[in-house]
């Protein structure tokens, strides 16, 4: 089913779904509206979403933009508020689109969807700053003539006009001459200042480096060219030094008589985090079909070569030489066998078969599998775990061969007499209770600047490697609704965490 045939087959129940979200957000003033009044509003704008998403025509979403501006500023709602309504319409439909859109065409429609939303929210913002721009100049000019009398209007339209900037999720700021003459305190914050240390600053103090010849350009361009909004992507620097990506849309505009900036930022880690997910979401499928591919030529003659291998090591004839070969012929069957495992494992979705599992017998098993290994290389290990994680409610199949992968990368690089060291503990963070596996070594360690990266498909430190055990272990403990935490270990060696939900 297509884009176009979902919004019409299912226009109706996206309607209502749409209310429902609205009034029952208590926290917003929608709840307060009657349900017919405000169905009438969402009939209007999904009808608009649709011409814009399917069609591409953006002429009704304007108006309807226009009309919702003027309505909500009359009101005295808040942008953040009017902001929120407009990503229920995402909550409403994103489920529908994943559960009726080809998979294959998703990522694409997911997209056009989010580059709607977000012209949308940008196109609102400018409309009603525009508003408010007007607003102010109204205002001006009517106290030019009754200075006296309408002073007590004055001081509440700027309490209600500071109440809405203060408002707004997005940093709102205004130029003179390249100092900040206004901000909100989203923008201060955004920052990590306080908001009296940020007004008299020069703007370029808050652009990273890589990213002020293209700010000061756009600065003095937008000075040159008559007014109209632009935007562009930064990257803005933290008071803690931290560099993140940002959106920022401004116009030319005044301020107290003068010639003024007037711009919103807005932090867009999370749509930068989404574009790298869809590139690492078509890495993967690209994967997927080689993955495939391989299977189809290499599962089945390796199948029959290992087996023939097999039958002539039982086999009474071969001299001690010869077995030798044999077995060494065998290892390398299984080293490839592992390699497309590895590889089908981490492009074939999985169904996780959860149950309580006794963690002391998970963790035991995992080290008799490489028990022989670590005997023939004089490794030993070391087990410590919490009395209060006796259980974990996981998939102890995929959670083993998590264990494994690590335990077989640490071997990989031990030297003889080399150590392994595993333990269990809870941790709490973000207000929720993890239970967490820890598989460490005393190995040569990974260097501070490649670990971000070790998780990355085809990404390996070892010779010969493929780079995929490690992906598999991230995509395992993901699947389980957890984390891999990797760090160095002091002195030397390597620590990995698997953080996973406790009940």
């Amino acid at each position: 089913m297509d884009l176009s045939e979902i919004l019409h087959r299912y226009h109706d129940q996206i309607v209502d779904a749409w209310l429902h979200l609205m009034i029952s957000d208590r926290s917003s003033r929608y709840s307060e509206e009657p349900p017919e009044d405000l169905r009438v509003l969402l009939e209007r704008a999904t009808i608009a979403f649709r011409l814009a998403v399917v069609d591409d025509q953006w002429s009704e979403l304007r108006k309807f933009i226009g009309v919702i501006a003027r309505k909500r500023l009359q009101a005295g709602f808040m942008v953040s508020e009017v902001q929120r309504a407009f990503e229920r319409y995402r909550e409403t439909i994103t489920p529908l689109l994943v559960a009726h859109i080809d998979p294959s065409s998703l990522t694409e429609v997911l997209l056009r969807l989010h580059h709607c939303l977000v012209s949308t929210v940008t196109h609102f913002s400018t409309y009603f700053q525009n508003l408010h721009e007007q607003f102010l100049k109204n205002q001006a000019r009517y106290l030019e003539q009754e200075i006296a009398k309408r002073t007590r209007e004055l001081v509440e339209s700027e309490r209600k006009y500071k109440i809405l900037v203060e408002d707004i999720n997005d940093g709102y700021f205004v130029l003179v001459e390249g100092a900040i003459v206004f901000a909100n305190n989203a923008f201060s914050n955004m920052h990590g200042y306080e908001l009296k240390e940020v007004l008299g600053a020069y703007y370029l103090d808050f652009v990273a480096p890589e990213s002020r010849a293209e700010v000061q350009t756009a600065y003095v361009t937008g000075r040159d060219v008559p007014p109209s909004p632009s935007r562009i992507e930064y990257v803005r620097l933290h008071r803690d030094g931290r560099h993140l990506p940002t959106e920022i849309m401004a116009k030319i505009s005044s301020y107290g008589g003068e010639v003024a900036n007037i711009g919103v930022c807005r932090d867009i880690s999370e749509r930068v985090q989404l574009e790298r997910k869809t590139r690492e979401a078509e890495k993967l499928n690209a994967l997927a079909q080689l993955a495939a591919s391989l299977a189809h030529e290499i599962r089945n003659p390796l199948t029959a070569i290992k087996m023939n291998v097999q039958m002539l090591s039982e086999s009474s004839w071969p001299l001690i030489d010869d077995r030798k070969l044999i077995d060494s012929t065998l290892g390398e069957v299984e080293q490839i066998t592992r390699a497309v495992t590895e590889m089908m494992d981490l492009t074939v979705p999985f169904r996780l078969k959860r149950q309580w599992v006794d963690t002391r017998c998970l963790l035991e098993g995992c080290l008799r599998i490489i028990g022989q290994r670590m005997k023939y290389q004089g490794v030993t290990a070391s087990m410590r775990l919490c009395s209060q994680l006796n259980e974990i409610y996981v998939d102890p199949v995929r959670i083993e061969q998590a264990v494994v992968n690590l335990l077989l990368n640490a071997l990989e690089v031990l030297p003889r007499g080399g150590r392994i060291f595993m333990s269990t503990r809870i941790a709490r963070d973000s207000g929720r209770r993890w239970g967490e596996i820890r598989v460490g070594d005393n190995g040569p360690g990974v260097p501070k600047e490649k670990l971000s990266y070790l998780f990355d498909p085809f990404h390996s430190e070892k010779a010969g490697g493929i780079g995929l055990g490690l992906a598999n272990v991230k995509k395992i403990v993901g699947a389980h609704g957890g984390e891999v935490i990797v760090t160095p270990r002091r002195p030397t060696g390597v620590s990995f965490r698997l953080r996973l939900p406790h009940k």
